[in-house]
């Protein structure tokens, strides 16, 4: 392993930990977004098939 040469600062420390926070949030919002939209497609395919039976 590396040694680190230089100190860790408060701003490198707080701009990591607000750049993992945002990392976090930003797949949160992505994969609650593609939920949603294979709910949508799965609904829309049990639509079609719906109408397929029906004629």
């Amino acid at each position: 392993m590396l040694i680190p040469t230089r100190g860790i600062t408060d701003k490198t420390f707080i701009g990591s930990i607000i750049s993992v926070i945002f990392g976090y949030l930003l797949i949160r919002v992505f994969t609650t977004w593609y939920s949603r939209y294979l709910e949508k497609k799965e609904e829309e395919l049990k639509e079609k098939e719906n109408i397929g039976e029906l004629y």
